[in-house]
């Protein structure tokens, strides 16, 4: 008698390098920050990696610049120190960033899940930074769930009508449990009193919505909301233009015209053949300031 087994995976089958190194730099930093932190504060009496990592107020006014980023890789230390809560949630992190930042690399690409976690953990700090600084807090920030919460966010403009089995028991659609999730987390957060928790996952919630109306340019989850979203992008895409314009010098090049042609001057070294004659005969001030850009940047070539 032959028994039929069915294999089930909890994610991706392949995981991307940049996902598997940031699993593994988070769990060997954030273990080493935890387990030494008593070492350092109570044995040599000095701060310790908990404290250089996370984000702080002292930190950042010592020019610690590189806390806007480094608190990704280090976990909130309670009061009470290491405890089976924390490591469930560290756990917890790590599988959605597994699971979720290698679905958005097979979906959009490197490029997209660097935008969006350490774009977004940058942007999360720095309102973090402002926070702590407004409310005149010294504690400090850390984790990487604000950033988990704007991959999910992603992960929900990508697959909105995705069925997540919800305790195993029911199904939910990935828009309503992503949406609904942060919103609780929100809720929560504002009624407790905790508001650098209510406001950096506002801002977490802001920036993950953001970035996928205007850099994928795809309208959201909710009906409601498209006429909004396309307003949004058509804005995006005309400030684009403008800017373009403004400082493509390639489609552009010069102001500077041959004279028997009437066509503008494209080649390097024609262009600046005819900038040096425009200067011996009117003066360096009758250059624009596109022409002196381009000058300078094939100066640069040389």
């Amino acid at each position: 008698m032959m028994n039929n087994y069915q294999t089930f995976r909890l994610g991706p089958r392949a995981t991307p390098k940049i996902v598997k190194w940031t699993i593994v730099a988070t769990l060997i930093l954030s273990l080493f920050a935890l387990i030494s932190n008593a070492l350092f504060t109570q044995v040599f009496g000095i701060p310790s990696p908990q404290h250089l990592f996370s984000l702080t107020t002292w930190g950042v006014h010592k020019f610690f610049i590189w806390q806007f980023i480094s608190y990704l890789f280090i976990q909130p230390l309670a009061g009470g120190g290491i405890s089976m809560a924390l490591i469930l949630h560290i756990f917890f992190d790590l599988y959605l960033l597994w699971a979720i930042g290698s679905s958005l690399i097979q979906a959009r690409g490197e490029k997209h899940f660097i935008g969006l976690y350490f774009g977004g953990a940058l942007f999360v700090g720095v309102i973090a930074y402002l926070c702590l600084f407004l409310f005149g807090s010294p504690l400090p920030f850390a984790g990487a769930t604000t950033s988990i919460y704007i991959l999910l966010i992603g992960w929900a403009f990508l697959f909105p009508e995705a069925n997540i089995m919800l305790f195993l028991l029911l199904p939910v659609r990935a828009k309503w449990l992503v949406f609904g999730l942060i919103g609780v987390n929100l809720f929560l957060d504002f009624s407790n009193g905790n508001f650098l928790s209510f406001f950096v996952t506002l801002a977490a919630m802001l920036y993950g919505y953001l970035y996928s109306v205007l850099v994928w340019e795809i309208l959201g989850p909710f009906a409601r909301l498209h006429e909004m979203e396309k307003k949004m992008i058509y804005l995006k895409r005309r400030v684009r233009s403008r800017f373009r314009k403004v400082v493509d010098i390639e489609i552009q090049p010069s102001k500077v015209y041959d004279f028997k042609t009437g066509k503008a001057i494209i080649q390097d070294d024609e262009f600046m053949d005819a900038c040096l004659d425009k200067i011996s005969r009117k003066g360096k001030a009758s250059l624009t300031w596109r022409e002196r850009l381009r000058m300078w940047r094939i100066s640069r070539k040389t």
